[in-house]
Order: structure tokens, then sequence, then C-alpha cells
């Protein structure tokens, strides 16, 4: 009996002592701030970006038309050559005229160009980059991907594999099939020179109407019935059952459904659409979020899925059948396999040419605070093309990522009634170098990651209205010399990461009433040459 005592105290001590030797362990040790790399986002265009990186970045080191990739290799140097085999089994790079293709050629490896690339009819090729503009014949089969900076035109009968992008607009054709698409434009069934309006007949309140987050649940039929005195479906629909919205309603949320979701010719959804089913999308109809399906998606003619400026996804497990004269704003993605369809009444184009760009939008003026307020949840994200910014007196807040990766703002004028800047509001705004915060009373917050890699901004002072400057506000700033932090600061901690890798930060001052320091608040700050802090408090920190 008395070995049975000692075997279960024996037991029990060996499973206690463990967890009291961790536990003890874990209260002496310094805490340390997870490090977390939020420059990191999935990019449509990884395969384009990534050659092109590669091959620029080997050009000084060819010798005897060879460059070093993963390994070494022989290229066509398409300047100097005019004339291809039937097949072409090595690299072409052809960087200071227009590539075309003979009609009818295999290309077994990637084409770069850095000027425009034309393929002709019924070429079959590996993948192509174009650091400015493409055309693909008629009958082009593509094995992996195209990619070009600028336009990409598509005609008929093609083959895109396994990813289609452009980095401004793209035109596909007729017959054609794909698995991926991405571009800031997409038209559908369309050609150069034949593109359609996408907003013609659509209700210009659409593209400024905030999404209704007041939810319904199972409901099937959404009719005229259920719109409000604007003529207006003001709620989110949860549903178990198949939805479905009839002729011209305009619902003022998102659809979410564990079955289908059908919109009838004209209806409008502003959010987004869910569904475990099947979607269709009837003729001229038009969803200005996202849409998601765990099985099909169907587009017939005038079907419009996001807004010109900003990205929208539409995504199908299963496949993805769209007719022509549709319009896609962003991404597409289906498992299965998408198709475009022939209409029998096609207007054919009477020649191949380039996609023309469309007009920029370089400087945002809203007319009013209403206008303002009304922007959707997607904002401005990803406009690649705008430098300049108005935000309207009376505005309180900058909504989350609503200027995110706009490479090319510049400039961005605040008004003094601005009470937050959400998160990831300016992240990856790379060129944009005035903005002013200074005398802003009324801001409380910047939010997590707010100016992460804003890589033109040298000096910044912080109101003494501020409150919370939160994780990473400013990380990744390495053009920021100059911090300020305004007299009688309301500001108390500096958080994790707040201006990490700020490599060209020299002086901090800060106010007496900062309490604490985060341990990672200026990681990576490697030339910071002084620190003021007022004497008459000390002020602590977790290192």
């Amino acid at each position: 009996m008395t070995e049975i005592w000692i075997f279960a105290i024996v037991f029990i001590l060996l499973l206690i002592l463990p967890i009291l030797v961790a536990n003890q362990y874990y209260k002496k040790r310094k805490g340390e701030v997870l490090f977390i790399n939020q420059d990191k986002i999935r990019d449509a265009r990884y395969f384009g970006k990534s050659f092109s990186s590669l091959i620029r970045e080997n050009l000084q080191g060819v010798e005897n038309n060879e460059i070093y990739l993963s390994k070494k290799e022989e290229f066509i140097d398409g300047d100097k050559q005019d004339i291809y085999p039937d097949t072409v089994e090595k690299f072409v790079i052809c960087l200071d005229k227009d590539f075309r293709t003979p009609d009818g050629t295999v290309f077994e490896k990637e084409i770069y160009g850095r000027q425009n690339v034309w393929i002709k009819d019924n070429v079959k090729l590996r993948a192509m980059y174009s650091e400015k503009n493409i055309i693909l014949g008629k009958g082009t089969k593509v094995i992996r991907w195209i990619d070009a900076e600028g336009t990409v035109a598509i005609y008929d009968d093609c083959d895109l594999g396994i990813s289609a992008s452009s980095g401004v607009r793209m035109s596909i054709g007729q017959n054609c099939r794909f698995q991926r698409l991405f571009a800031p434009e997409i038209y559908i069934g369309q050609y150069p020179g034949l593109i359609m309006d996408p907003t013609e007949g659509k209700d210009p309140r659409i593209y400024r109407l905030p999404v209704q987050t007041a939810k319904e649940k199972n409901i099937r039929y959404i009719s005229n019935e259920m719109v409000n005195e604007e003529g207006i479906v003001d709620y989110s629909i949860l549903s178990w059952k198949n939805v479905s919205v009839t002729e011209n309603i305009i619902v003022k949320g998102d659809i979410r459904s564990n079955k289908g979701v059908r919109l009838f010719d004209g209806a409008i959804v502003v959010g987004n659409i869910f569904a475990e089913k099947d979607i269709f999308l009837g003729r001229n109809s038009c969803v200005i979020g996202n849409v998601f399906s765990q099985e099909n998606v169907y587009l017939e003619t005038g079907a419009v899925i996001g807004k010109r400026g900003a990205i929208s996804s539409l995504i199908a497990r299963g496949t993805i059948t769209i007719e022509p004269g549709t319009f896609i704003f962003g991404y597409v993605s289906c498992e299965k396999g998408g198709v475009i369809l022939s209409s029998p009444n096609k207007a054919q184009p009477e020649e191949y040419t380039y996609l023309e760009e469309g007009k920029k939008e370089k400087v945002l003026r809203f007319k009013d605070l209403k206008d303002y307020e009304g922007v959707d949840q997607q904002g401005y994200r990803f406009h690649k093309d705008l430098e300049e910014v108005v935000i309207p007196e009376g505005a309180r807040r900058i909504q989350k990522s609503m200027f995110f990766q706009c490479s090319s703002l510049k400039k961005v004028e605040i008004p003094d009634s601005i009470e937050e800047i959400e998160d990831f509001a300016f992240a990856g705004c790379e060129q944009l170098k005035e903005i002013s915060l200074t005398g802003k009373q009324h801001l409380k917050r910047i939010g997590i990651s707010a100016f992460e890699n804003c890589k033109s901004l040298e000096e910044i002072e912080i109101p003494a209205s501020l409150e919370v400057l939160d994780a990473a506000a400013f990380a990744g700033c390495t053009s920021l010399r100059n911090l300020y932090f305004e007299e009688d600061s309301a500001l108390r901690i500096l958080t994790d990461h707040c201006f990490r890798g700020c490599i060209n930060l020299k002086k901090i001052v800060f106010t007496s009433r900062l309490e604490m320091i985060s341990s990672s608040a200026f990681k990576d700050c490697e030339n910071l040459e002084e620190i003021h802090i007022p004497e008459k408090e000390t002020v602590q920190s977790e290192a």
C-alpha cells in the first residue's frame, strides 16, 4: 500500500512541477514585443513584379546574351532579332523597341519587354511582362501568366492561363477562358475604342452611400414594399434562404445567404454579397463591394462589380461565367475556371489597337461634407494616380485604409475638425510629404499603422490633444528626421513599434506628461542622436 502512495505522490509531483517552474520563469522573464511585419500584403500582380524585378537586378551582369536568374540563362535580344523560328526555346528580352511576335509562334520561356508588346494571332507563350502596354491577338494561349505596368488589350478566343493582370486597365474580348484576373478597371467582352460606360443608367447616389450595418434576418424577396421614403432598402440582409432582389431595388447594405443570391435587372447592392451557393447578377445590376460564392457566379450583360477608383473582388470556389458588356474593378478569381461568353450580335473591332489609359484623377476635392462622409468602405485604397487630397472642414475622421497604398499621394490637407485618423489610413503612401498635424486640437487618436511606410515624411509635430498614438503609427517612415510633441500633450504612452525603422530620426522632444515608452517604440532607429526629456518628471521605460 505504501508503494502505491509513493507512486501517486511522485506522479503528482512530476505533473505539477513543470507547471510551477514554467510559471516562475515567465514571471521573472522580461517581456518582449512580438515583431509583426506589416509590410507584406497579397499582391495580385506578384508574378509580373517578381519576374521584372529579377530581370532588372541582373541586366548589368549580362554577357554574351546570358543573364543570371536562378542560374545562367541564354536569351534572345529582341532589339536585334526580327525573325523567329516556329518554336522559341530561349528567354526574350526586348529593351529599346516595341516587341512584336509572328503569328502562330510558340515561346517556351518568358518574354520581357521594356516597351510595348504585341502578341499576334494564335501564339502560345509561357509568360510575359511589359513595362508599358500589351496586346494579345486572337487565339493566344498563355500557359502561366501575363502582366503589364500599363494597359492590356485581349482579343477573342484567348486562354489566359493562371493569371492576367494590368497596373492600369484591361479589356478582354469574347470566348476567352481565365482563372485569375486583376486590373483597377476590367472591361469584359469589350475592345479598345468600343469601351462602354459602367455608370450609364445607374443612380448616381449609389457611389456615395455608406453601407448600412442594421440587419434583417431570413428575408427571401427584397421588393418595393421594403424601401424607405428615399427609395432605398436601408439595411443589410442575413438569411438562411435563397435571397432575390427584384428589379431596380437599391440595397444600402450587405447580403449574406447560406444559400444563393440573385439580383434581377437593375438591382443594386451598395455593400458586399456572400453566399454558400450560386450568385446570379442580372442585366445592368451592380454590386459596389465584393462578391464571394462557395460555388458559382454568373454575370449578365451590363452587370458591374465595384467602382472606378476602388478595388473590389469577385471570388468563386466554383466557376465564373460572364456575358459580354460587363465591368469589374479589381480582382477576379475562380478555382474551377472562368469563361467569357460570345454574343451573337457582337461589334467586331476594325483593327488591333492598344487600350487607352483613361482619365486620371490626380486631385481629390470633395463637393461638401456629405460627399466626403458618403465614401464607401473601400475608400480610395490603391488609387495610384492620386497626388493631392483636400478633406473638407467639419470632417471628424479619416476612415480605416481610406488612402491605403496611394503610391503617388504627395499632399493632404486636414481640417481642424478632425478627431481621429483611423488604422492604415495612409499606410504605404510612399510619396506623402506634405501633411500637417500642428494645431489640430480636436485630434484624439492616430490609429494602427496609420502612416506606416510613408517614406517621404520628414517632420511630425504631435498635437497637444492627441491621447492615443497606436502601434506602428509611423513605423517605416525612413525620411522622418524630427519629432516634436506640443506642450501640455495629453499623450501618456508611446506604443509598440510606434516609430520602428525610422532610420533617419535624429531628434525627439518629449513633454513632461509622457509616462511610458514601449520597448520597441524606437526599434531600429539607428541614427537617433538627441532625446530631450523635461527634467521636472521622469519618463519610465519598459526597456
